[in-house]
């Protein structure tokens, strides 16, 4: 077994104070220039991009300008950048910031850094509050309402930007998104780092740069310079800045016309998530459909409506979050592993954006960031516990391994396990209520309708959607399909195979000594903080019950699984009725791996042509590309983790939509895709 410990380790910044400027012990150079970082920052990177002159002149057809930069530091170039957008481009504009760092400031160090900059101190004070534990990957903050968006890339930066790619193949790298428009290189010097300036990285920065790109440099550079030039890049040199130092500027002209068009290193590495046929630009402001009104339609529907999109909501009920959504008490459920795959990579990318995500809605009162302790449900599980808490240990804010005396004063009440896991960061909320205050905010209204059948005309280019009588309720540009389960009666979708999986939760009297539960505890099954009289306690899985009416078998079975994931609970809560019980019993949507489906809906009739050889050759490489129903897409399938999902897959589906680079490593995103079923089953001679 590959520990997934080692793929996503990564140290935080190793650094003394000199001057009251971080050094860096590892590359022997200052963060900064001690005596002019900011005036430097802004005539290198702001001043030589042009960008003052270029944000004024964005244009109502603009919607967002993108910056990448080598090296985040401690954030003084996005910070400056911060201060310029706000005063220079139009509100309507946003400014998307991707930036890579190998080696991270720690939180703390990072508010030393920047407490002496008084002048962009309330810039400052906003990221480091939503600054991101030092965890390998993407890590995506949304600052001023969305106005600037900065995707924090922790890890290597030629792994970082290619990740970040649509496609391995350089002429693809990104298909039918927007190319980044200006380049910072602000890494230290290629002497002391030079992995960072590498041909291969400046590569990969031509894959991502169109010929309206721009990028600035400042550092010893005599020897990269033809390695720009060799990608395609015109540069020219500035000696105004000091001795040791010096900078280039450089646009974007061409690929090198020798370039393969298709890279066979990475065997099967097929394009099946690219569509041959990318949507053409809609109107100036194109309407959305979203079908569906609980957290992934709803978080959707915000996420879309932030990038200036009509969005209106259709549902059967004409109040958000009526179904999977409709628990009292609904948790963040955190899922980690040492395995090497996928999920336990997503759900940390989840989970750590949800914590940043539902902070305003804490700050309101709904529900409570109380926190969330796991306990391990076996003697193995208790090791990846231990071995999860080691690696961890720098990033308690995260999460941190716990014994039994500090649980008792994390639970409130005494517990009998030896250890847990406690994300101080999670909690619980009434997703109902979320929902509803999410499109409350962004005024988008709901519309009560039950979609059996979509149809796009082919002349006007709206999708129509129909009820089960065959009345039009409503035509749409785009459309989205966030209705769990249901997406399965729908021509475009039934392929998913997705599976309707029934869990009841029970509302337990609360006592005297269960008054005292300040946290979520899960194990086996889940209890929540005394709310409005009771605690939410659940869930079953019950796959062949189709019946919403509540069991007390369930209720039974509730109380076994908290029992088990630790007596002290069950003593807490003393004796229960069960014929006295409340609750709530509704059904999940499910996937064969697990994981979200989200993204494009793809033609499968075609996409099974185009990738039939699958069946004879599962490693054979195609530059063929996939076949996509026109903006048609779909995002479902979070089972019983919809909280800490849904602000990811709504940022996804919503960079997709919008033409945006993707804001999570390209590997994680076609780990959801919704054609990732077709691929497997052709490989597999399934289909």
């Amino acid at each position: 077994m590959r520990v997934w410990l080692k793929v996503v380790e990564l140290s935080a910044a190793n650094i003394e104070w000199r001057q009251g400027v971080p050094y860096s012990l590892d590359y022997e150079d200052f963060y900064w220039c001690p005596s002019n970082g900011l005036k430097k920052s802004d005539y290198v990177f702001l001043q030589q991009n042009n960008l003052p002159l270029r944000w004024k002149k964005l244009s109502t057809n603009d919607h967002s300008f993108s910056i990448a930069e080598m090296g985040f530091g401690a954030g003084l170039n996005f910070l400056n950048c911060c201060e310029l957008w706000l005063k220079t481009a139009p509100s309507h504009c946003t400014l998307n910031y991707f930036s890579a760092e190998s080696s991270p400031l720690t939180k703390a160090d990072l508010e030393k850094a920047l407490c002496q900059w008084p002048s962009i101190s309330a810039h400052s004070q906003q990221l480091i509050e939503h600054y991101p534990p030092t965890v390998r990957g993407f890590h995506n903050i949304e600052l001023y309402g969305g106005r600037i968006t900065l995707c924090l890339m922790l890890g290597d930066a030629q792994l970082m930007f290619s990740e970040l790619g649509e496609s391995i193949d350089q002429k693809n790298a990104f298909y039918n998104r927007k190319a980044i428009d200006a380049w910072f290189i602000d890494g230290f010097s290629p002497e002391k780092n030079p992995a960072m300036w590498g041909s291969d990285l400046c590569k990969t920065i031509a894959n991502l740069s169109s010929t309206e790109t721009t990028l600035t440099a400042c550092s010893n550079l005599t020897q990269v310079v033809k390695s720009f030039v060799a990608s395609g890049f015109s540069v020219a040199y500035d000696d105004k800045l000091t001795r040791r130092y010096q900078m280039i500027s450089a646009t974007f002209k061409a690929h090198n016309a020798a370039s393969k068009d298709f890279e066979h290193s990475a065997r099967g590495a097929n394009q099946w998530h690219l569509n041959h046929a990318p949507n053409r630009p809609l109107s100036q402001q194109p309407s959305v459909t979203i079908i569906g009104a609980g957290i992934a339609g709803c978080t959707t529907a915000a996420a879309l409506s932030k990038r200036g999109y009509k969005v209106t909501v259709i549902d059967r009920h004409d109040t958000a979050g009526q179904e999977a959504s409709g628990n009292q008490q609904a948790i963040i459920y955190p899922k980690l592993s040492v395995r090497d795959n996928p999920l336990p990579r997503i759900n940390l990318a989840a989970i750590t954006l949800a914590s940043r995500y539902y902070k305003e809605f804490w700050a309101r009162g709904l529900g409570q960031q109380c926190g969330v302790l796991v306990i391990p449900e076996d003697e193995n599980q208790r090791y990846q516990f231990e071995q999860l808490g080691a690696h961890f240990q720098h990033q308690k804010a995260l999460v941190r391994l716990v014994d039994n005396p500090e649980m008792l004063d994390i639970a409130g009440i005494a517990l009998d396990s030896s250890k847990g896991l406690y994300f101080s960061e999670l909690g619980w909320l009434p997703p109902a209520r979320v929902c509803q205050q999410l499109l409350k905010t962004h005024n988008i209204s709901i519309i009560k309708g039950d979609v059996a059948r979509l149809f796009r005309n082919s002349v006007s280019g709206h999708w129509e959607l129909f009820d089960r009588q065959e009345q039009q309720l409503m035509h749409s540009d785009i459309v989205v399909i966030a209705n769990a389960y249901d997406c399965e009666k729908l021509e475009q979708t039934e392929f998913l195979g997705i599976t309707k999986l029934r869990g009841q939760v029970t509302e337990l009297p609360i006592t005297s000594d269960s008054l005292a539960l300040k946290t979520v505890i899960c194990g086996e099954g889940y209890i929540a903080p005394p709310n409005q009289g009771s605690h939410g306690c659940g869930a079953t899985y019950n796959k062949t019950i189709d019946s919403k009416e509540l069991r007390i078998q369930d209720h039974q079975t509730n109380l076994d699984q908290i029992a088990k994931t630790d007596q002290g609970i069950r003593r807490a809560l003393g004796t229960v009725k069960l014929d006295e019980l409340d609750g709530r019993a509704n059904f999940r949507c499910t996937t064969r791996d697990y994981l979200p489906i989200v993204g494009p809906v793809p033609d499968v009739s075609t996409m099974l042509e185009t990738y039939g050889f699958l069946r004879f050759d599962a490693r054979k490489d195609s530059p063929a590309m996939g076949t996509y129903h026109p903006n048609l897409y779909v995002n479902c399938g979070m089972g019983s983790r919809g909280l800490g999902y849904a602000p990811l897959t709504a940022e996804i589906l919503a960079a997709e939509i919008h033409r945006q680079l993707g804001p999570l490593e390209r590997e994680l995103r076609q780990a959801m895709h919704p054609s990732r079923f077709l691929i497997r089953d052709l490989k597999k001679k399934r289909i």
